[in-house]
This record gives C-alpha cells, structure tokens and sequence, in this order.
C-alpha cells in the first residue's frame, strides 16, 4: 500500500472515530490487530458492541466506498470479532457490524456515511 493511501485511511479511520464519539459512542480500540487480520474501529453504547470497517475514499474515486467491503472480509471480520470477544469474556452487550464509508474532498474533510449492521 502506498504512504498516499496509508495516510488517506488514518484519515479516515480518525474522522470516523471523531464522528463516532459525537453521535454517543464510546472508543474501546482503533486497529485491533492479531495475526489473522485487523478490524478498524471497536466501540460501543449502551447496547451494542461495534466492530466497524472503515473504507475511505477520495471524491474522484468512481465507486462508493462501501462496496469494497466483500462478502469475504465481512466473514472475516465477524471471525476477528469472536478473537476478540474470547479475550473480553465479560462483555454483554450484543455485537453489530457497522460499514463506515469516508469520502474525503482535496482538503481532508469528509463526508460520512455509517451503515449499521452492514454484515
């Protein structure tokens, strides 16, 4: 992946977490990472544990951001959830999985769509 895309992503995983906190949400962990992978975001409210996959892209870019979140990398990121949940067993509240989709302008600011219980 290049530097331009790696900063692109931290950009958007930062703007989705900033608007996460805004609307209530709480950040347990940004960049879960074990071997078999990473999920971006894993927060939470009062009721739901939420793994989030955050995809952003630029303006220009000539697809939306949240079709390239396969039927394959939602599998994976419910199996990266169960690791996850292995290590918090005393976590209660229910788990959902959320697309976030970041579609930044030239200046970095962007515009986000977050799709509850994408997968």
């Amino acid at each position: 992946m290049s530097d331009e895309r790696k900063k692109i992503g931290s950009i958007g995983e930062k703007l989705a977490t900033d608007f996460l906190e805004r609307i209530g949400y709480s950040i347990l962990q940004r960049n879960f990472r074990c071997r078999y992978g990473e999920i971006d975001i894993i927060a939470c409210n009062s009721e739901y544990l939420v793994f989030c996959e955050v995809k952003t892209r630029k303006g220009s870019a000539p697809l939306h951001p949240s079709l390239s979140v396969t039927k394959a990398k939602g599998k994976r990121i419910r199996e990266l959830a169960g690791l996850y949940l292995m290590e918090h067993e005393d976590e209660t509240r229910q788990p959902r999985f959320d697309v976030i989709s970041v579609i930044m302008n030239q200046n970095h600011e962007g515009t986000i769509e977050h799709l509850e219980n994408a997968f």
